[in-house]
């Protein structure tokens, strides 16, 4: 039975904003924007709007991006993290109190960071603006593009017809890269890979590093993706070497593979042709 009038008792009310749908199935969680907002501090699966706001200092997260085989697994995983989290950050920082009827300092802290961090970027205003810069003006222009030059719609129609035609033949090499050494949190290590295009020119691909820490059953998490840079040719082969430095920002099992995607200044989206290339073993 919630609704806007629950959520103006809870948001008034509480010190922490639990929020622990089944990851992906939260569409945005605006009511924890506004609590946020409001100094309530926000302990939350990494769903809808806390995957993007969350920054460590911010609140508390529940379970990780990690993906499960099934709900029991998920449940499990989740209700564990919930119990540990309170058990030995959020309880311990609330009554952290230095006297008798005073207040936790942390915690005061973090309620300023929750309101930081989230007034300025959760709002209308703000998602309007982003819907417009980054969704219809450059679609109008698409448009307008279209409508008013054949030849560059043509062009690119023939480019996609070329690019789904040819996509199975790049292949991925994988060159003498770090492996099963130990690193300091905050170190950086360069990668490498070489990539064949036989009917592909190099312009209209774009070539990435796949990066994410390997959990103990052997999950990928904390996921970044980190674009790698011609660096050699081998034009006779139509062979590129690319490299990349990926940075290890905390401790940990890390894993990473290299991936290719398609890329053209006609083409808004690369997700939008439903193509990717990873590199086979």
């Amino acid at each position: 039975n919630y609704n806007i009038a629950m959520s103006r008792y809870l948001i008034s009310g509480v010190d922490v904003w639990l929020n622990n749908p089944r990851r992906p199935m939260e569409a945005s969680g605006t009511s924890g924007q506004k609590a946020s907002v409001n100094g309530v501090i926000n302990f939350s699966v990494l769903d809808g709007w806390w995957a993007a706001g969350y920054d460590q200092t911010n609140g508390w997260i529940i379970g990780t991006d990690a993906e499960y085989t099934s709900y029991t697994e998920q449940d499990i995983a989740d209700s564990a993290s919930i119990y540990k989290t309170l058990e030995n950050k959020i309880i311990p920082m609330f009554f952290n109190k230095p006297q008798k009827n005073g207040y936790s300092e942390e915690w005061m802290e973090t309620m300023k960071q929750s309101i930081l961090t989230t007034g300025g970027k959760y709002s209308t205003a703000r998602m309007l603006v982003d819907y417009t810069e980054q969704l219809y003006i450059p679609l109008i222009n698409l448009y307008n593009n279209y409508y008013t030059n054949l030849e560059d719609a043509a062009r690119y129609s023939h480019w996609k017809h070329q690019i789904k035609a040819n996509w199975k033949d790049i292949t991925i090499e994988q060159l003498e890269n770090p492996e099963n050494i130990k690193i300091d949190a905050g170190e950086k290590i360069e990668v490498s890979c070489k990539v064949t295009l036989p009917n592909i020119e190099k312009e209209d691909i774009r070539v990435e590093v796949y990066c994410g820490k390997i959990s103990d059953d052997g999950r990928v998490e904390d996921i970044k993706i980190v674009p790698m840079k011609l660096v050699e040719e081998e034009a006779e082969y139509r062979r590129y070497k690319y490299t990349a430095k990926v940075a290890l920002t905390s401790g940990g099992n890390y894993g990473y593979t290299f991936r290719v995607m398609p890329t053209n200044k006609m083409l808004l989206d690369s997700e939008n042709l439903d193509l990717v290339k990873w590199i086979e073993k």
